[in-house]
């Protein structure tokens, strides 16, 4: 079946985190960058940015993804083109794609487990930026003022997401997956800081860390999360076998989050691993239990 002007009308799962911008009434949005396997399209503020994407792509949680990959769909448009966004669709020259479905993110979730330095160990050498990372999850799990060190890296590094947000997407993350009120605190004091800030750097890294302050970003990186801060076998009877099972599962997705990008994944991992290192320093709270406890 033919979309408008004979343009060939493809379904596709959207992200919550887009939906109502491609639901709200037809507008038309500018094409902020064109790859072989997405589209990048603005949605009126600089933080919001929807990523038509291929099946091969990377699944970013701000996405609009088809099931066909990008050998075959030809997307034509350009940096600056506008195309239309609303009632439902985004509208290409030659392409007319409909959310037919809402898809399901990757979010980290809290656990009530407060992370090691051991935990952190299991990540590649942080560097400068893990440093950085690691005393900025101090300030802010102290209550200290947060302007400095976040404006130290937001927008810091070049690309369309420089290496400084990317380390901070770690830092929230990593915060959002421990279950102890003062990383709830911390995390909360760094989005109030970083949020406002994200004039500073390019529109899509503004969403993404948008995104991450949420706990959403790409599978491989929230599994990752996952396995690191809050493995299966702190928290069940079958201890061995899952310890096994996630030493299994872990080479392989560290290895494809590493891939990410020119450098993305490593400097998101930095920030992880910063985070990490300074919350290992917490008391655990009255409701997490202790390390290698087991559920009745």
């Amino acid at each position: 079946m033919g979309g408008v002007h004979g343009s060939e009308l493809v379904g596709a799962a959207v992200s919550p985190l887009v939906a109502g911008a491609v639901a709200g009434a037809p507008t038309a949005r500018r094409v902020l960058g064109v790859f072989d396997t997405c589209v990048y399209v603005e949605l009126g503020a600089h933080d919001r940015v929807l990523a038509l994407l291929a099946a091969d792509a990377l699944h970013l949680p701000i996405g609009l993804r088809l099931a066909r990959p990008s050998s075959a769909l030809r997307w034509g448009v350009e940096p600056g083109d506008d195309i239309v966004v609303g009632a439902g669709r985004l509208v290409l020259p030659s392409l007319e794609v409909v959310a037919s479905r809402l898809a399901r993110p990757s979010r980290v979730h809290a656990a009530p487990r407060v992370p090691t330095v051991a935990d952190a160990e299991l990540l590649p050498d942080p560097g400068v930026l893990g440093e950085l990372t690691f005393h900025l999850t101090v300030t802010a799990l102290a209550g200290r003022p947060l302007a400095d060190a976040v404006l130290g890296l937001v927008g810091a590094g070049r690309g369309l997401t420089p290496s400084g947000d990317d380390a901070l997407c770690g830092v929230l993350l990593a915060l959002a997956s421990v279950g102890h009120p003062d990383a709830a605190r911390a995390l909360a004091a760094l989005r109030a800081q970083v949020l406002p800030a994200l004039g500073r750097t390019t529109s899509l890294s503004a969403a993404l860390v948008l995104a991450a302050a949420s706990g959403y970003a790409v599978p491989d990186v929230v599994r990752l999360v996952t396995l690191t801060v809050h493995p299966g076998a702190h928290q069940t009877a079958r201890a061995d076998l899952t310890a096994r099972a996630d030493r299994t599962a872990y080479g392989p997705v560290l290895e494809r989050v590493l891939a990410i990008g020119h450098s993305s994944g490593r400097d998101l991992l930095a920030g992880v691993s910063g985070a990490l290192r300074a919350l290992a320093v917490l008391e655990p709270h009255p409701t997490t239990p202790p390390e290698g406890a087991h559920r009745a």
